[in-house]
């Protein structure tokens, strides 16, 4: 049976599921301790459940923003604005 590498279709796949699977676990966790935070805080349910919410989306914003920097700095060479002539 042959190895799989990391260019495989398959393994590239799998990776790509484990990352967003991650990018899952850390949102809620962010989300459900700022939840329980704004709980403690003002004993407020409903505020709580907002504020999970809002933490969960903007958690997903962020990581979102980082990996598309990310991508974009990774494959361009670097290239000069203003060749120098002389």
């Amino acid at each position: 049976m042959a190895q799989r590498t990391l260019g495989d279709p398959m393994v590239s796949t799998v990776r790509l599921f484990v990352d967003a699977s991650y990018a899952i676990v850390v949102m809620a966790l962010v989300g459900i301790v700022a939840g329980f935070a704004t709980a403690g805080i003002t004993g407020d349910t409903e505020r709580s459940l907002h504020v999970a919410s809002a933490m969960f989306v903007l958690t997903g914003v962020f990581l979102t923003i980082r990996l598309w920097r990310i991508t974009r700095k990774s494959g361009r060479p670097q290239v000069d604005a203003a060749p120098s002539g002389g």
